[in-house]
């Protein structure tokens, strides 16, 4: 809702005319717009409306598609311990197989995740919080050299499915976003409770390597509604319909939680996209938007801009706590091995210099 997304939309505004807008079947809906965002739909989309947004990118309409295939939610967890990610069909998957990418219905847990706080007992009449990595909160660090992912620092995201790219003639296909080498993908439904955190994970069990959640697509789409639409539609000069696009872009993301910012509703009051009121941290989810944007409406210099800023990486957190010991070994131990050898060493050469003869 505009809660949800006021943040971005306040950031977008600043270079771009930004609307919400409903389809309902009108062709005309997206005529007048260069770009979509399709939010994470919670319901299944007519074919009508699916054949606008068709033709949309057909037209040369550049997108960015915020698909979730999976219902998962952490509200359901504030009064049970337990919920279920449960498969959900928004009736998306045909135009993006057609496009070149699956969005598969399962979830991914990764050993490299954002913490939550969880209630461990209480001091007097105060509860006591702990901070637990959550396996369904994926903390994606960006790799590689594309404009779109340059620099960026750590992505804030809840829970995450999986996305295969398929061999579709004429598709550059670019993966932008991808969990931790420590990962594992659980099929759905699948149940859900906050009983998990009291045991450690089992490393062995995280051995599926990165998992791809976000792809650049480019080149020349074909129509998802190429043999499908009777003679009289196809050729209707109102309609104006067109089986493949010239050369296009779109980005395809399974979690729309990378866009939402968080709210209360209570007050209405919004905090900053990729804001984390728990540890008080800013993600990068922000910059991979416009990134995103200035990159699909070929905005070149306002990219390269964005794109020379600095970022603080972080930790390999599976790496640290596995190989703590080591390093603490290294650092202490070998620092004191130099001195020995050094006082040795000189031990050695002032006794030879000024030793007695015999």
């Amino acid at each position: 809702n505009e809660f949800e997304t006021v943040d971005i939309v306040n950031a977008l505004s600043d270079q771009y005319s930004v609307s919400r807008v409903r389809i309902d079947g009108k062709l005309e809906a997206l005529r007048f717009f260069d770009a979509a965002v399709i939010a994470g739909s919670k319901t299944a989309w007519n074919e009508k409306d699916k054949f606008v947004l068709d033709q949309f990118i057909m037209n040369g309409g550049k997108t960015i598609w915020l698909v979730e295939n999976v219902h998962a939610s952490m509200d359901s967890l504030k009064t049970a311990n337990t919920t279920m990610g449960v498969p959900i069909d928004v009736n998306l998957n045909d135009i993006l197989f057609k496009y070149g990418v699956r969005v598969n219905s399962d979830l991914i847990q990764d050993l490299q995740s954002r913490p939550i706080p969880i209630i461990t007992g209480y001091s007097g009449n105060q509860p006591k919080q702990e901070f637990f990595p959550w396996l369904f909160y994926p903390l994606s660090i960006p790799t590689g050299d594309h404009p779109i992912i340059k620099n960026l620092d750590a992505l804030k995201t809840e829970f995450v499915s999986t996305i295969d790219t398929l061999g579709v003639p004429n598709i550059k296909k670019t993966i932008l976003l991808t969990s931790s080498e420590y990962s594992k993908v659980i099929k759905t439904p699948t149940r859900i409770s906050l009983n998990m955190l009291r045991e450690e994970p089992d490393n062995r069990q995280f051995t599926r390597g990165k998992q791809t959640f976000g792809v650049l697509l480019e080149g020349t789409f074909t129509s998802n509604f190429k043999n499908r639409i009777p003679p009289q539609i196809a050729r209707n000069i109102e309609i104006n319909y067109r089986e493949t696009s010239s050369e296009n872009k779109m980005i395809v993301i399974s979690d729309a939680d990378l866009m939402r910012n968080q709210y209360n509703p209570a007050s209405k009051e919004y905090y900053a996209l990729g804001f984390d009121k728990f540890t008080n941290r800013t993600y990068s989810n922000k910059e991979l938007f416009l990134n995103s944007f200035n990159y699909l409406l070929d905005e070149s210099g306002l990219i390269e801009a964005r794109t020379k800023e600095f970022k603080i990486r972080v930790l390999d957190s599976t790496k640290v706590s596995s190989e703590k010991g080591f390093w603490q070994i290294i650092n202490t131990g070998i620092p004191i091995v130099m001195i020995v050898l050094f006082g040795m060493a000189q031990f050695y050469v002032r006794r030879k210099k000024y030793g007695l003869k015999k």
